[in-house]
């Protein structure tokens, strides 16, 4: 039986084969060491380079195992074609399937890249206080597909990167000094003048209120009911907006009512013009 297998087994054909093909196993060897060499600088380089640059931890992390993926694939296309195989099919094949996968996740894809946009532009870092649209948050914690935002009620708000990225961004903690304005309607009978000296005078002597730029009132608008006056001035915790705010239009309230000075409510003046049927009809009423 083995006889007949020998026989039939052509050892020179396949001595022939493997000395045809043992160069080319060594070379495949050779740059398999090659690339794993250049997988290992590459990711190290790049993750210097980004740690460097301040970019989260989880988005470097990202990058890396992109780099590691082309690696790995250029890699096996370049020892799959030194060893006669057909890499054209195989990379048909790849094309193929990366665009079933990217139709699929087409959102997540979108979401990660703008994540990974907002870490290079770094609009924002985590405890930050910004403003998107009417919202009002801290930045609780930024992921790769979306970013968790914290409102001042305790709310948790889960927003997709993508939505984040096309929208304007307002960052309080960016820039520590702030300017807060008061507003406050005086009556039009009332003195302007005296109004913002009493106005000025509730600012004096907090450490939180910065003295350069100076408080100034200012008349913002004529309304239909009252003087708007404004008080503005600046702080350096941007925190303190809101909470200064506050406290400042109870404190310009209490003042103005202990200098009898009037905040109006709306109200609206009728005037009647005299008429002849205006008197006819008040004749009339008078008789019955």
């Amino acid at each position: 039986m083995l006889d007949g297998f020998l026989e039939n087994v052509n050892l020179e054909q396949i001595t022939t084969q493997i000395t045809t093909y043992l160069p080319k196993v060594g070379v495949a060897i050779v740059l398999i060491l090659v690339f794993w060499a250049i997988l290992a600088v590459v990711r190290k380089a790049t993750n210097t380079a980004l740690k460097r640059a301040g970019v989260p931890e989880a988005v470097r992390g990202l990058c890396k195992r992109f780099l590691k993926y082309a690696i790995v694939i250029v890699a096996v296309l370049t020892i799959a074609n030194n060893l006669g195989i057909n890499v054209t099919s195989m990379i048909a094949g790849l094309g193929i399937a990366g665009l079933a996968v990217s139709l699929a996740a087409q959102d997540t894809m979108t979401n990660i890249i703008s994540g990974i946009t907002l870490a290079v532009d770094r609009p924002f870092k985590q405890g930050d206080w910004i403003k998107i649209g009417d919202i009002h948050a801290s930045v609780t914690d930024i992921r790769l597909r979306s970013t968790v935002l914290t409102t001042f009620d305790n709310e948790t708000i889960v927003m997709p990167n993508k939505d984040l990225a096309s929208q304007q961004i307002v960052n309080y903690t960016l820039t520590r000094r702030i300017r807060v304005r008061v507003p406050v309607g005086i009556a039009y009978k009332e003195d302007v003048a005296q109004a913002r000296e009493v106005m000025l005078q509730t600012v004096e002597g907090d450490e939180r209120v910065l003295e350069d730029p100076s408080p100034r009132v200012i008349v913002q608008e004529l309304s239909g009911s009252s003087v708007n006056l404004e008080l503005r001035f600046w702080t350096e915790e941007p925190w303190d907006l809101y909470p200064l705010y506050w406290e400042y239009i109870e404190k310009c309230k209490k003042a103005l009512d202990e200098a009898d000075i009037e905040i109006p409510f709306p109200h609206l003046q009728m005037f009647l013009e005299r008429s002849e049927g205006l008197a006819d009809l008040i004749q009339s009423r008078s008789q019955d």
